[in-house]
């Protein structure tokens, strides 16, 4: 049980995630088009005046905060991400990986590591298990692919359809910046940077705490991730 809502609550920091970057992709957008509008006769005075402070003004406009790009990813619903974590198995800390891979309405997460490689799918609409180790697939009756389930009931992440995001801030941090953001549902999200590649994602919900490494996000389609084997054992 604990292995069980230890992974649910990397899951559900994966969906906060995703649906942080949708909205403040989107809100993002919508701030740079007003900073835009209302700079836009001072831009144009400028270039009567001086071309090269006009394209510094544009540049400075261009991005807000170090996220918006990864944003933008999530918001498109078509990536791949790849992840590192850790987990308690019993009294043993154990590492893991992750991949996302999201196509429209379709996703799977894979976890892999010692003694486990599953991956949770979602495929027109019909929720399943994938057991690479057994080689098996079994439907999950109890999921709902819309996300109306409780999360006791589902193994992929709850939707958090209303979780919005306010910005907090940045600071520095061990040769790391990070910004923070505030969550609708009382959680807090940071994104660690090296420059601008995100290497680290931690989020906080009351007395919990979910850390992500992160190795790579893409916004390439990888159907391949997103299917059924056709050689697996069907369980009843």
């Amino acid at each position: 049980m604990k292995r069980r809502i230890t992974l649910i609550g990397m899951l559900t920091a994966i969906a906060i995630f995703s649906a942080a970057c949708g909205q403040d992709g989107a809100a993002s957008d919508e701030s740079s088009s007003v900073i835009a509008s209302s700079q836009s006769g001072a831009i144009e005075s400028t270039v009567e005046s001086d071309s090269q402070s006009s394209a510094e003004i544009d540049t400075s406009i261009s991005s807000i905060h170090l996220a918006d790009p990864y944003f933008a990813i999530f918001a498109s619903k078509q990536y791949v991400a790849q992840y590192h974590y850790q987990e308690f198995t019993g009294n043993q800390l154990e590492d893991r990986s992750m991949t996302v891979a999201v196509d429209s309405a379709d996703k799977a997460i894979r976890i892999s590591g010692e003694n486990t490689d599953t991956t949770y799918l979602t495929l027109d609409g019909q929720a399943y298990v994938v057991d690479h180790l057994n080689r098996t697939i079994a439907r999950n009756e109890s999921a709902d692919p819309s996300g109306e389930t409780e999360a006791a009931d589902i193994i992929e992440a709850p939707p958090f359809k209303d979780v919005g995001s306010t910005y907090v801030g940045s600071w520095d941090d061990q040769g790391f910046i990070y910004e923070e953001y505030y969550t609708a549902n009382g959680g807090r999200m940071f994104y660690y940077f090296e420059g601008e590649v995100l290497k680290r994602i931690r989020s906080t919900f009351g007395e919990n705490e979910f850390n992500l490494d992160v190795i790579e996000i893409s916004d390439t389609a990888a159907p391949e991730l997103i299917e059924l084997p056709e050689d697996y054992e069907w369980l009843p």
